[in-house]
């Protein structure tokens, strides 16, 4: 009755040629037991993206199927059945993309499947976001996170756990008997073998994993979640680089939120992640994660002092930073760009503000401060290579010391 499934890609954006890398199956029966599994890597005839999120590596999926050679067996298991995902949208995006490469259109519909994150938002009001954290409430262990095989296994669980608050028939199967009767198309494929990926692959670890699964629900606007899972995915690993930033911008645009609603968004979460570390206990090198975190969303290191004032109800002990807040004096940086004041008045600022400026993007190099973070600059593509994060001018300006702020007339504030 009932095919869970997950996915692991290149990217957040299935309209930016981002591709499925890897995808279970488990198909269940009306009573919630498992009755199948299947799962491949897929070699995407593209570089693996966020590798640091998915622990894919090239020479797991040099041997592996293409998406084309698995489309018909895909679609077996599929077909008549109701999908199952935990934020089920992202997976069926990126299949229908898939499928439409080959020239099909397959009916894999959001509004007929069923979602995990909101059903533990309606069962359990107050229940966290993120998969680990729905799980963790519901008893259920993850082995193998962050893998489509183990995340698909626990959604399973949790769906079969839910699926026992429900009387049978369950409220949605109307939905099920329309998707049920729903022709599938003639779909390409062969015979080609699942290829699993090795034990060295994959697993979001660590204390900033830890630290967004405690993060709450937002009810508004209607797609905050749905955005803010991806930014919990992205951060499970304790970074966000760049490309994921620009990556971001683009989610946001196609759930149709506006930039006001994203910039609220990212102030409240990096308030939230600033509660939610103070609960556990905030070590220096986290801090400077919490600060890195801050500046990559547009917000300053002086918010995570807050939010920390906030949730101590006044103890925390804001340290003393001579340098930008959010990198650690010392912190080597680049500047590119065409900036309104000269280069060098920016140079001797860093080097009052206790940084190393340098003239060339190397792999060490903490940060690039650019007139435009947009920048295709050999410095800011070189950035991008070597996941170095990449400010504007006027956040490197807010987070200076207050006497390095100097302002010239007509420079933008």
């Amino acid at each position: 009755m009932y095919a869970v499934i997950d996915t692991e890609t290149t990217g957040l954006l299935p309209s930016h040629r981002h591709r499925v890398i890897e995808i279970a199956v488990v198909l269940l029966d009306a009573r919630g037991q498992v009755e199948r599994e299947w799962v491949t890597l897929l070699n995407p005839q593209r570089d693996l993206g966020p590798q640091h999120i998915h622990g894919i590596l090239t020479a797991d999926v040099l041997a592996a199927p293409e998406f084309a050679d698995v489309a018909a067996q895909l679609g077996e298991l599929l077909a008549g059945r109701m999908v199952v995902g935990h934020n089920v949208e992202f997976d069926l995006g990126f299949l229908r993309a898939e499928f439409a490469r080959l020239g099909v259109s397959v009916p894999l519909i959001t509004e007929r499947s069923m979602c995990t994150m909101a059903l533990a938002g309606y069962l359990h009001p107050g229940a966290k976001r993120t998969l680990g954290a729905c799980c963790a409430a519901a008893g259920i262990s993850i082995e193998g996170w962050h893998s489509a095989l183990a995340d698909t296994r626990a959604t399973a669980e949790l769906f079969a756990q839910y699926l026992g608050a429900f009387a049978a028939p369950p409220p949605w199967q109307w939905a099920y008997e329309e998707v049920r009767r729903l022709p599938w198309p003639e779909l390409p494929g062969t015979s080609a073998a699942p290829v699993v990926r090795p034990v060295h692959a994959g697993g979001r670890h660590g204390w900033m994993s830890r630290l967004v699964d405690q993060l709450p629900r937002v009810p508004e606007p209607p797609q905050a979640d749905s955005y803010l899972v991806l930014l919990d995915t992205i951060l499970a690993n304790r970074e966000i680089t760049a490309a994921d930033a620009d990556q971001l911008v683009q989610v946001a645009n196609e759930l149709g939120m506006t930039r006001p609603q994203v910039d609220h968004l990212h102030r409240y979460y990096v308030s939230a992640l600033a509660d939610a570390s103070w609960a556990t206990g905030v070590t220096p090198d986290q801090r400077n994660d919490l600060d890195q975190v801050a500046v990559m969303l547009g917000q300053r290191a002086s918010d995570v002092d807050e939010a920390l004032l906030r949730a101590s109800n006044g103890r925390y002990v804001v340290p003393d930073r001579p340098g930008a807040r959010g990198f650690p004096p010392g912190s080597t940086l680049v500047f590119t760009g065409d900036m309104v004041e000269p280069r060098e008045v920016w140079w001797d600022r860093a080097v009052a503000a206790g940084f190393a400026p340098q003239e060339a993007v190397r792999p060490d190099t903490t940060f690039v401060v650019a007139a435009d973070v947009d920048s295709l600059s050999v410095k800011a593509r070189a950035a991008r290579e070597f996941g170095v994060p990449i400010i504007s001018a006027e956040d490197f300006r807010r987070l200076l010391p207050a006497d390095e702020r100097v302002r010239q007339p007509g420079v933008p504030g």
